[in-house]
């Protein structure tokens, strides 16, 4: 296990993707096992990932709580909400409220509508019933959804004008639409409050922008094995910004729970540690 003097100062949480089939307790007994400082929770259901539901079960929250409290670790975010056609604000409701209750900071917003006007006013009563509990929705665009790129998404916060509306940055997706750091520079910080973190690779022929919203999925890597200008982002991001690890284990893994979350927390870490001492080592 990677085990320097740390050199970076950024909060690093695991998120529910990274360990996509592992109920609840065990996720948040392997994240701490892995050193890391927080924790992205799954409360809400995803049309990608399994869903281990916990909104509603009173001995399952206890055991959670105790949990968190026993190992020190934050709630950084809670995961996702789908925006589509048909959107049930009820159990968003009832997700955001014990995520608030569990200290999450976050609620993880995915556009999936491709009408721009439902979709925005669909955001804007998110919005409305997040701040209820203390809630920001953080945007997150993907390529293979309708909500696509950063301007879309910035398009999107700028006609809602909600100050608890933020972006949740993906580096890959990010860079799969045709995103660079460049991009980044000069725009508010308030709006990047935290970041995701992974590597990756591009499709043949990306970013390929005729193909937006309809993308593959992803390809990950762990942080420096990949193509993308991880470094680059990072500079062009807010200094210091908390980031969550998105790895699902690749299929010809054969890990537990524990091991995986042990492996990203090293390589993020290790990653992060370089990129610290390099800038300090600039001239």
């Amino acid at each position: 296990m990677y085990d320097p003097v740390p050199v970076s100062a950024n909060l690093v949480a695991l998120s529910p993707p990274t360990l996509p089939d592992t109920p609840p307790l065990e996720y948040v007994e392997a994240a701490a096992a892995a050193g890391y400082d927080a924790v992205g929770l799954r409360l809400a259901r995803s049309p990608l990932f399994a869903f281990h539901p916990v909104v509603g079960d009173a001995a399952l929250i206890r055991e959670l709580k105790r949990a968190l409290a026993g190992t020190g670790l934050s709630v950084l975010d809670i995961l996702s909400f789908y925006l589509q056609p048909t959107t049930d604000f009820d159990t968003f409701a009832a997700a955001l409220e014990l995520g608030a209750e569990l200290g999450a900071r976050y609620a993880l917003v995915a556009g999936d509508d491709p009408e721009w006007e439902r979709l925005r006013d669909h955001l804007g009563r998110f919005c409305d019933v997040a701040g209820r509990f203390g809630v920001v929705a953080a945007v997150e665009f993907a390529v293979i959804r309708p909500l696509a790129t950063l301007s879309q998404t910035l398009r999107l916060l700028s006609e809602l004008g909600r100050k608890n509306a933020v972006v949740c940055l993906d580096p890959l997706n990010f860079v799969r639409s045709g995103g660079s750091a460049a991009l980044l520079r000069g725009l508010d910080p308030r709006l990047f409050p935290y970041a995701q973190i992974s590597d990756g690779v591009l499709g043949p022929g990306e970013p390929d922008l005729t193909k937006l919203g309809r993308m593959s999925p992803n390809q990950r890597r762990l942080p420096g094995e990949g193509r993308l200008p991880l470094r680059d982002i990072l500079d062009a991001l807010p200094p210091g910004l908390p980031l969550s690890v998105e790895l699902p284990m690749p299929t010809t893994a054969r890990l537990s729970a524990r091991e995986w979350a042990k492996t990203t927390a090293a390589s993020t870490r290790r990653f992060l540690d370089d990129y610290y001492r390099a800038r300090q080592e600039a001239p």
